[in-house]
């Protein structure tokens, strides 16, 4: 399928930091964050996520597309905040602002993931009045599944309007499924990659740090089955194979949700 190639000056840049790969230049235009590809097939991972979410109970997250920016291959997302209303604050930015400190060097004076996922409950409630419980279950238990190795406390978050706070829905994934291939070399073995992903923020276990809370996902796995199936043989598409089978046990069978499904590239 042709992607849609965007140009988009200069004057739309915005450095964006917090990355397991640095500084990513970003652009925002008429409503729209575009982001290019910088280490493998970060968009391709964006979208498949965001797809993968359309056959869950999960209904707050950001759609992605792919597409090209500037002759680059990369993704687009719609602003998920009206702005003239609201305003993100990630967890880290809150804890800065209200402690002066870094929120993942403080959860690290704990000793075991339960209590540093503890203390981050504690300080969100403290914060916004808000249990961060059931969101830290759904980002743990999705990244779970697609390996997302790039879960920070900058892409968590709450979002503020005149009401107060409710927390953002499910976005950046583009470190997932293996995207990276400087971190993840295209000649190895994809299991053994797979076995070498390391998580983040509370262990370096995907599987540790999600099972403290449990996981709240329900899948239709008819539709996801058959969106798989019309997926590019690609390696994106083999490593959501390879997780939806090892995780299978951990979610189950969604029943009479509706949802939107979203067609494959």
């Amino acid at each position: 399928m042709e992607l849609t190639d965007y140009t988009i000056g200069k004057e739309y840049e915005r450095s964006i930091g917090f990355s397991s790969i640095g500084v990513q230049t970003k652009y925002y235009k008429d409503g729209y964050w575009y982001k290019k590809n910088s280490c493998g097939y970060e968009g391709t991972a964006e979208k498949v996520c965001s797809d993968v979410l359309g056959f869950t109970n999960i209904r707050d997250y950001v759609p992605y597309e792919t597409c090209r920016i500037n002759g680059i291959s990369g993704c687009r997302s719609k602003n998920f905040l009206n702005p003239r209303q609201e305003t993100f604050t990630s967890f880290a930015a809150a804890y800065r602002f209200a402690y002066g400190a870094d929120l993942t060097n403080k959860i690290y004076t704990c000793q075991e993931p339960r209590d540093r996922i503890q203390f981050v409950v504690d300080f969100i409630y403290e914060f916004a009045c808000l249990d961060c419980t059931e969101y830290l279950r759904t980002l743990l238990s999705f990244d779970m599944l697609v390996l997302n190795i790039d879960r920070h406390f900058h892409n968590m978050g709450l979002i503020k309007s005149e009401t107060g706070y409710r927390f953002a829905p499910i976005f950046d994934n583009g470190a997932a499924l293996l995207s990276n291939m400087n971190i993840f070399p295209p000649d190895e073995c994809i299991e053994d990659n797979i076995e070498a992903a390391v998580s983040k923020p509370f262990c370096g276990s995907f599987e540790r740090q999600a099972l403290v809370l449990g996981t709240n996902i329900e899948i239709d796995y008819t539709g996801l089955t058959a969106y798989i199936e019309a997926i590019p043989h690609t390696r994106a598409r083999e490593v959501l194979c390879l997780q939806v089978k090892r995780y299978r046990k951990f979610f189950p069978e969604m029943k009479d949700i509706p949802h939107i499904k979203r067609n494959p590239e």
